[in-house]
């Protein structure tokens, strides 16, 4: 396939590719459409709760995250929006958007007015295609982060939120090897797992000692792959993708017995 070939022009033989078929059908639709370039500042909603909005947004660059303010104060993160992902489906389809969404990081967004949906699918049935696969898997994380709650210990949890946000930022083509940038706070990271910042803190100095995870500043890199993933469950076909095919040609190694040491 070549690098500007339109996704519906694929040879039958080849299998359809949901994140190929998004990226390719989001880059149609910015380019005939001709549509602007929003940059948000760092710490900016672009979504508010109880707003209507008609728009949904391409995530060309930076992070961004999905979160509710409960009545007490205090605030759940749902999910985090990496590069090259779409977001704002749902607070255009609802009365109005059920959780707010704001920077991480500086972002360059393009805004895509709802009204223009319906054309595109005519024109292209894979954006269509693209798109409900993509909110299948973002139920597939909300998912995972109930599993999280319910289930797993902080250092399974944690563990499993890397390695996702690894596969996502591989999928996104801003991972190096196995190194990926991530912008998170350790406030952030416990908001979404239900961790306090202290114990979100000393899970991460764990996985260090056992050499599962290195951490630079705003970089982690993954040093064993496979024990990463047994301990936590990780299985990223919730993700789209097969998990045997990713841990091929990783580091494997020992599992470490340290699973239950964070309850």
């Amino acid at each position: 396939m070549t690098k500007h070939q339109h996704p519906d022009a694929v040879d039958a033989a080849t299998a359809w590719s949901p994140l190929l078929a998004l990226r390719l059908t989001r880059d149609d639709l910015l380019a005939r459409r001709n549509l602007k370039t929003v940059h948000v500042a760092r710490n900016k909603d672009v979504l508010v709760a109880g707003q209507r909005y008609e728009c949904l947004y391409v995530n060309h660059d930076g992070w961004l995250f999905r979160y509710k303010i409960l009545h007490n104060g205090g605030r759940q993160v749902v999910d985090f929006i990496l590069p090259q992902e779409i977001f704002g489906v749902q607070a255009c389809l609802f009365s109005h958007a059920l959780y707010s969404v704001a920077a991480i990081t500086e972002a360059s967004l393009s805004a895509v007015p709802i009204a223009m949906i319906d054309d595109v699918f005519e024109r292209s049935p894979s954006l269509s295609k693209a798109l409900f696969w993509s909110a299948v898997c973002e139920a597939a994380i909300l998912a995972e982060r109930l599993v999280d709650a319910a289930r797993r210990t902080a250092y399974e949890r944690i563990s499993h939120l890397l390695l996702e946000l690894f596969v996502r930022s591989r999928r996104a083509g801003v991972a190096s090897d196995m190194t990926f940038y991530m912008p998170l706070t350790q406030e952030l990271i416990g908001d979404a797992l239900g961790l306090t910042t202290v114990h979100v803190n000393r899970t991460l100095r764990a996985l260090r000692e056992d050499k599962l995870i290195a951490i630079n500043g705003k970089t982690v890199t993954i040093r064993n792959f496979a024990s990463l993933s047994l301990l936590s469950d990780f299985e990223k076909s919730y993700l789209g993708e097969d998990a045997r095919a990713l841990q091929m040609g990783m580091n494997g190694g020992q599992t470490t017995d340290r699973r239950e040491r964070l309850l």
